[in-house]
C-alpha cells in the first residue's frame, strides 16, 4: 500500500496523508518511562481516571514494569508521581498529569528506570527479562516453561 501512497500524494496530497493515518499506522498505545534511576523499594505511583469514570491505583515497584488495558481511541487522565530521582518532565521527582490514549497494548507503566540496567549475572539476567515479558504479557504462556529448562 505504501508506494501506492507515495504516487497518490503526489496528485492527493491530503487523502493519501488521511488514508496513511487511519489505514496504515497502528496505535500501540502509549509507555510512562522515568527518565533517571531509582532505588529497591522505591515506588511510582499513578492514578488512571479510566473513561467510564472509574479510577486506578497502581504502584510499580522500581525495576519493575505493569501494563494497564485502555483500548484504542480512548483516552484516560494519568497522574503520575514518579519514584525519587525519576523524571516524567517537571523535574526529579515531580508529579504530572497528563491525557493518554489507548491502544493496542494500553498503557505500559515502566518503573524500570533510565539507562535501563541488567544484571550482570547471566541467570538474574534471564528472570529479570522473562519477569518484564510476563508483565507485559509479551509471549504466550507456554514459552515461558520452555525457558525453564
Amino acid at each position: 500500500m505504501m508506494p501506492h501512497l507515495g504516487v497518490l500524494s503526489t496528485v492527493h496530497p491530503k487523502a493519501a496523508m488521511e488514508i496513511f493515518e487511519k489505514d496504515c499506522l497502528v496505535r500501540i498505545g502509549v509507555c510512562i518511562a522515568p527518565r533517571g534511576v531509582g532505588k529497591e523499594g522505591e515506588v511510582m505511583k499513578v492514578v488512571v481516571r479510566m473513561p467510564d469514570d472509574s479510577c486506578l491505583e497502581e504502584q510499580v515497584s522500581f525495576g519493575s514494569v505493569k501494563k494497564i488495558p485502555l483500548k484504542e481511541g480512548e483516552k484516560a487522565e494519568v497522574e503520575i508521581l514518579p519514584y525519587r530521582g525519576g523524571d516524567v518532565g517537571r523535574g526529579s521527582g515531580k508529579a504530572r498529569t497528563v491525557v493518554v490514549e489507548g491502544g493496542v497494548v494500553g498503557i505500559i507503566l515502566d518503573a524500570r528506570g533510565r539507562p535501563l540496567v541488567l544484571p550482570d549475572e547471566d541467570n538474574e539476567r534471564k528472570q529479570k527479562l522473562i519477569e518484564w515479558f510476563k508483565a507485559l504479557e509479551a509471549y504466550p504462556e507456554r514459552l515461558y516453561e520452555m525457558c525453564g529448562r
